[in-house]
C-alpha cells in the first residue's frame, strides 16, 4: 500500500527549527498548509512535519516580504521566479559605503574565512568603538547573513558557523569590560523557547558602553527563575530579548505574567525584532525594538534614580 506521506528529505528541518529559522510561527505554517497548499512538509517516522531546505528558504523570503507590507495570499500564489523578482525590486537601493563594507564581510562568510572575519572584527572595533560597531556593523551584518541564507547564497552551516564565531569574538571583547558597581544593574535573558542569544550579547555590549552593569543569564530562563535571579542579584531592571521567531501574542502574554511577578520598582524592558509585532502598550513594560529606545530607557532610569 502506498504511504500517505512520502519519506522526509534527510536534509529537512522539523517545524520548531523552521519557526526559529524563518520567524514564522508553527500556527502560521499549519494554517498556510491548509489554506494555500504551501508549505508541503513530509512526515518523519513519528508523524511529525519535516520541511525541505528549499521550502524553508522560500518561507524566509516570504517572511521578509511580509515585513515589508505584502499580504500572504498574494505572496504564496507567486512562483519562485516572481517571488525573487519582487524581493529584488523591494530590496534594491543605491549602494552606500556601508553596503559595500557589509558585502565584504558577507564574502568572508561565504568563503568560510574566519581569520579574515577576525581581522575585520578587531579593526572595526578599534576604529569605531564597541557601541558604534554593534549598531553599524554587527547588527546589520546578522540581518545580511540571514537574508543571504534565505536566498540560498549560503547554507545553514555557514550561517551557524558565522554566528558562533562572531559570538566568541564579541565575548572576548566584553570579557574585561563589564563594569562593577555600574547602574542600572540589568538582568539579561530570554524566555523558555527563545533560543536566539546574539541579541543579548549586543545589548550587553551597549549597556557596558553606557556604564550600566549587565547580568547575563543566557537564553531560555523560566519566568519563576527570572524573578528569583532578579531578586538575588539585586537587579534594577529585567531585560528580555525576543527574535522575530517568537510569536508576539505569546511574548505579550509572558511579559504580562512576568510583570505581575516582579516587584513594581523593578523595571521590565523587552527588546528585539519580536516585540515589533506587539501593537498595544503593556502596562509596566518598556518595549525597545530599536537601539535608540534602549538608550532612552537608560536615560529615563537615571533621571528617575
Amino acid at each position: 500500500m502506498k504511504s500517505i506521506h512520502p519519506l522526509p528529505d534527510p536534509g529537512g528541518l522539523p517545524i520548531a527549527s523552521v519557526e526559529r529559522e524563518t520567524g514564522l510561527s508553527k500556527d502560521t505554517l499549519r494554517v498556510w498548509e491548509r489554506r494555500y497548499g504551501f508549505p508541503t512538509p513530509t512526515r518523519d517516522a513519528n508523524g511529525e512535519r519535516v520541511y525541505a531546505p528549499d521550502q524553508v528558504r522560500r518561507l524566509a523570503q516570504i517572511k521578509r516580504l511580509l515585513d515589508r507590507g505584502h499580504r500572504p495570499g498574494k505572496l504564496l500564489a507567486l512562483d519562485d521566479a516572481a517571488l525573487a523578482a519582487l524581493d529584488q525590486v523591494l530590496g534594491a537601493s543605491p549602494a552606500s559605503p556601508a553596503d559595500a563594507q557589509l558585502e565584504c564581510w558577507l564574502e568572508r562568510v561565504r568563503n568560510h574565512d574566519t581569520e579574515a572575519l577576525q581581522r575585520l572584527f578587531f579593526q572595526e572595533l578599534a576604529r569605531r568603538g564597541l557601541s558604534a560597531f554593534v549598531q553599524d556593523i554587527f547588527a546589520p551584518l546578522i540581518v545580511r547573513v540571514g537574508e543571504a541564507w534565505s536566498r540560498n547564497e549560503i547554507g545553514i552551516f555557514e550561517e551557524h558557523l558565522f554566528s558562533q564565531h562572531m559570538e566568541r569574538l564579541l565575548r572576548t571583547a566584553l570579557a574585561n569590560m563589564t563594569p562593577t558597581g555600574g547602574t542600572p544593574r540589568v538582568l539579561l535573558t530570554t524566555l523558555s523557547g527563545e533560543e536566539h542569544h546574539l541579541g543579548l550579547l549586543m545589548v550587553e555590549a551597549l549597556l557596558v558602553t553606557e556604564g550600566a552593569e549587565p547580568i547575563l543569564l543566557g537564553p531560555q530562563t523560566p519566568i519563576e527563575e527570572i524573578v528569583r535571579a532578579a531578586q538575588l542579584k539585586h537587579a534594577d531592571v529585567v531585560c528580555l530579548s525576543f527574535s522575530s521567531a517568537f510569536a508576539p501574542t505569546q511574548a505579550a502574554k509572558a511579559l504580562r505574567e512576568l510583570r505581575t511577578a516582579l516587584p513594581s520598582q523593578r523595571q521590565l524592558w523587552a527588546g528585539g525584532a519580536g516585540v515589533k509585532g506587539i501593537r498595544k502598550p503593556l502596562e509596566g513594560v518598556s518595549l525597545v525594538p530599536e537601539f535608540q529606545e534602549l538608550f532612552d530607557c537608560l536615560a529615563a532610569w537615571h533621571q528617575q534614580a
